[in-house]
């Protein structure tokens, strides 16, 4: 199963197209949507981060970018990465999200920095990895098939820690789903991060030993202590990555019940979703 990667150009030419020659897709019911998943995350093939932004958007936004089928606009969700950095079912993550109809944009923030190898690295390029979330959100607000004010990050682990760092910060950001992240006090006090903070949906396993839930427990404490609103699911006996098939604790019941509660969650808080 093979994508091409939806580059500007491409971008122009459907939005010129007229609505009578755009193909008209009703969004999936979610029990064929978690089957359609399924086959996106145990793909081989996926697609390589473009430069998409151009010379006056500093840091550049790379990443793969997936449109709904349906006439737009939509609103628009960013995806981050995890530790490890770009992976193709990051892309796969991004065409599934599309198919269920959100602008999908799946962006790799250590494009410009590479992948940091100890500590005091990550400590220097969190601030760059920060900027290139602001960055996507920006070209993201720019396009005209986007809703600019209905914004939603789902960030996995690392990306999931960043996009809590950043959320309250970004204009338009109305969702935030965390998959196995947590709330990261080293560098911005915890209430700078939480204060205003949008809905949140977090996704963890209770059997994390590398982010463990009782981390995820500390970030909807603290959102709801600053009035913010916080759903959050476990998953007994899931560990760390649940939901990815490269990682020893793939759960595939796991991975299609988070999906659609993802789903769910970004239906209801993000505005004129087709």
């Amino acid at each position: 199963m093979t994508y091409v990667v939806v580059t500007y150009s491409y971008v122009q030419r459907n939005l010129r197209m007229s609505k009578a020659a755009r193909p008209r897709t009703a969004i999936m019911r979610l029990p064929t949507l978690t089957f359609l998943v399924l086959a996106f995350l145990h793909t081989a093939n996926g697609q390589e981060p473009q430069r998409l932004s151009g010379p006056d958007i500093s840091p550049a936004v790379w990443g793969v970018l997936e449109l709904p089928h349906a006439p737009g606009p939509h609103a628009g969700v960013i995806i981050l990465h995890g530790s490890f950095g770009w992976r193709p079912t990051y892309a796969q993550f991004a065409r599934a999200l599309a198919d269920s109809g959100f602008v999908a944009l799946a962006i790799n923030y250590f494009a410009e920095t590479g992948r940091d190898t100890v500590p005091e690295q990550r400590l220097q390029m969190r601030p760059l990895w920060q900027a290139a979330i602001r960055s996507a959100a920006g070209y993201l607000r720019a396009q005209p098939f986007v809703i600019s004010d209905s914004l939603g990050l789902v960030g996995f682990s690392r990306g999931a820690f960043l996009a809590v760092s950043v959320a309250s910060s970004i204009p338009g950001i109305k969702a935030v789903v965390d998959y196995f992240g947590g709330i990261d006090t080293s560098r911005q006090s915890l209430e700078v991060q939480v204060r205003d903070f949008p809905p949140l949906l977090i996704l963890h396993g209770n059997a994390d030993t590398i982010v463990p839930v009782s981390r995820a427990h500390q970030l909807k404490q603290a959102v709801i202590a600053h009035g913010g609103e916080v759903e959050m699911y476990t998953y007994p006996g899931a560990h760390h990555a649940f939901n990815a098939t490269f990682s020893p604790s793939y759960s595939e019941t796991a991975a299609l019940d988070s999906f659609k509660r993802t789903i769910e969650f970004l239906r209801r808080r993000l505005s004129k979703v087709n």
